[in-house]
Formats: C-alpha cells, sequence, structure tokens
C-alpha cells in the first residue's frame, strides 16, 4: 500500500503554519517530496547490507532484513530487452540489476577484464547455451555475439516522483467564498500518458505505507531550510531522531 500524497502534504502544511512561517507551493512540495522519496528509496540498500552482515537472531515480526525486504520488493520488476547496436538496452525506469536471462538461461556476470581472456580462445569462448555478459553504460552485452534476442532481466525499478495536483478554484467559486487557493485534485496521475508539468493529477508515494512520517519529516527537515525557519527544521530532525530510535 502507497502513501497519499495528500495525507502528507496537508500535514506539511499544518506543521510548517502557512500563514506565520512561510508557504510552500505545491511546484516546491513535489519537489521536495521527490527528495525525500529517493533519499528513503537509496537508504533501503545499505540498511539491507548493513542488516545481513548482523548474526544477531530475531523473531520474523522484528527480523529488520525481512522487513526491509518488504519495502524493496515491491520495485521488483522484469523487462525483456531490445538490442541498440551491440547493447541491450535498459529501461527508463531501471534501478538495480537483477538475474539475466537468454532464453530461460541464466547468464554469468563477467568484468571486462576476465571478458578479454575468456574470448580470446575457441575453448573459453561463450556460447549460447552458456551465455555471459557485461555491463556497459545504460545496459548490458551479452557473449556470444550471436544473441540477439529472448533477453529477459528480473530488475529494481526507480519510484517515480510523487506528484500533488491541483487546480485552481473559478471565478464564481471564489465569489462564493472559497478560499483563492490550490485545490487538491485526487484524479490519478498516469506516468505513461501524462505530462509531470501539467498542475493537475496527482501520483502517490511509492514507499512503503509504513515510511509516511519518515517521509513528512524528510520533507520538513527540506523545507526548514527553502523557507528559512530553522525551528521548522530542527522539530523534523527530533522526530527523525525518535523514529530511528525506536527503529533500533
Amino acid at each position: 500500500m502507497a502513501v497519499n500524497i495528500n495525507d502528507v502534504y496537508k500535514t506539511v502544511l499544518v506543521i510548517t503554519n502557512k500563514d506565520n512561517r512561510g508557504y510552500i507551493t505545491p511546484e516546491e512540495f513535489n519537489k521536495l517530496a521527490a527528495l525525500a522519496q529517493n533519499e528513503i528509496f537509496e537508504s533501503y540498500f545499505n540498511k539491507q547490507a548493513a542488516y545481513e552482515a548482523t548474526v544477531e537472531i530475531k523473531t520474523d515480526f522484528s527480523d529488520p532484513v525481512l522487513t526491509n525486504s518488504e519495502k524493496i520488493n515491491v520495485f521488483y520488476k522484469n523487462a525483456t530487452l531490445s538490442q541498440t547496436g551491440t547493447t541491450f538496452t535498459f529501461p527508463t525506469d531501471f534501478y538495480k540489476l537483477g538475474v539475466v536471462n537468454v532464453d530461460d538461461i541464466v547468464a554469468d556476470l563477467v568484468s571486462h577484464q576476465d571478458l578479454k581472456f575468456i574470448t580470446l580462445s575457441p575453448l573459453t569462448y561463450p556460447v549460447k547455451t552458456q551465455p555471459v555478459y557485461a555491463l556497459v553504460e545504460g545496459g548490458i552485452r551479452l557473449y556470444p555475439s550471436t544473441i540477439t534476442s529472448g533477453v529477459t532481466i528480473d530488475y529494481l525499478k526507480k519510484p517515480f516522483n510523487p506528484k500533488w495536483g491541483y487546480a485552481m478554484p473559478t471565478v464564481s467559486q471564489i465569489a462564493a467564498g472559497i478560499p483563492n487557493e490550490p485545490i487538491y485534485d485526487s484524479t490519478a496521475f498516469d506516468p505513461a500518458t501524462d505530462s509531470y508539468d501539467a498542475i493537475a493529477k496527482s501520483y502517490n508515494f511509492q514507499l512503503h505505507a509504513s515510511e509516511e512520517n519518515n517521509l513528512i519529516i524528510k520533507i520538513l527537515s527540506y523545507a526548514g531550510v527553502i523557507i528559512k525557519q530553522a525551528d521548522i527544521a530542527g522539530f523534523a530532525q527530533g522526530k527523525e531522531q525518535q523514529l530511528q530510535a525506536t527503529e533500533q
């Protein structure tokens, strides 16, 4: 379950107190929301490595490795790669590579240094029943070079930037007493067809529902710098320390 963008937006506005401490525009909020989401997303992989390095045994419900894996699992995808020149290019939402398959045969990753030695001799040169691949800019290069199709990957996608969409009230709405300020548009934004720069339509955070408070705290920390209110940033830092203490 994702984190609702409007819930976070409303909480951030309440805490920053737009009348007395400065106003965060929807455009500013969206930029800060993307920064906060990416920071939390990237922290998962540092945490995963740290957790797996520990030997402490915990129950399933308190196991940090399981909890962190649950948060990462929603970003797993698979895709069929197309070839451009000698490179099989990654999808646009690619973040980390998992398994590479060629016609359902798992390909092995080799370094460029090892590849030089492997391809020097007919005895060690890769064959289609035992393919290998090397990482290149924007994708992978497969060997033997006769492979031109049937390449699929499991990978982790990058989270798409969240978006708080809105509409401005009409003249008649303002005349009826509705404040002249952005009105939340709950219409779902479609990354495949809609323009992110358009003010309408919204897109929720893609992080686990348990990250809502963490998102609010990080956005507040960024917002405190933008609106030059040290007490707001201090509030966020204090809350973040409390959260970190409960996670330990």
